[in-house]
């Protein structure tokens, strides 16, 4: 009865080492992970609506400015 209790605990102090010294670890390193991807992401949209808003200012024609035309027949 008493080795039988004694397993028993023995037992379950592996599997919460277990849990502890490998599972959380790589729960954590995965949601950093994610964290750092999602910000990557929300970076690279950025520059690219400030590198849009830079192509859509140079492209637009300024008022005023004389457009030359060749009229074809």
């Amino acid at each position: 009865m008493i080795f039988r209790v004694i397993l028993i605990a023995f037992i379950l102090v592996l599997i919460i080492r277990f849990i502890l010294r490998f599972v959380l670890p790589i729960l954590s390193i995965s949601r950093s992970t994610q964290q750092k991807l999602k910000d990557m992401q929300q970076r690279m949209e950025e520059m690219q609506n400030q590198q849009n808003q830079k192509q859509s200012r140079q492209n637009r024609p300024k008022e005023g400015d004389y457009i030359e035309y060749e009229e074809v027949k």
